[in-house]
């Protein structure tokens, strides 16, 4: 029983698979606990999935904390996957655009006024 309340309340997403198999993995230690008869609650199962999201994720917990409905777990998950999938994008967005301007940038010819100096 420890081990598995260890294990819910310490895991973080740490980006390695999906964040929906994070999500699993928390579910299946919450299972296990309840199993041992621990009996908690799914509302505390979806405050330990949000606080174990990173920073990046943070937009959306306000988005969570601020609404006056609860989601279900399914609908908790379905939208931090969805969340996931977006800050990919951005990511792969944002990588491609300082890659391509990297590629472009020509260095400048000397301005005309501008003294070179040579050493011997």
């Amino acid at each position: 029983m420890a081990t598995y309340l260890k294990l819910l309340t310490t895991t973080v997403y740490d980006r390695v698979g999906g964040v929906r198999d994070h999500i699993i993995k928390l579910k299946h230690y919450f299972n296990k606990a309840n199993e041992l008869k621990v009996e908690l609650s799914e509302k505390f199962l979806k405050w330990l999935i949000l606080e174990s999201l990173p920073t990046s994720f943070d937009a959306m917990k306000l988005t969570y904390n601020a609404l006056k409905e609860e989601w279900t777990l399914e609908k908790l998950m379905s939208i931090v996957v969805q969340h996931e999938v977006s800050l990919k994008k951005n990511e792969t967005h944002f990588i491609a655009l300082v890659t391509n301007q990297g590629s472009n940038m020509k260095k400048k010819p000397p301005h005309k006024n501008s003294i070179e100096c040579k050493h011997d």
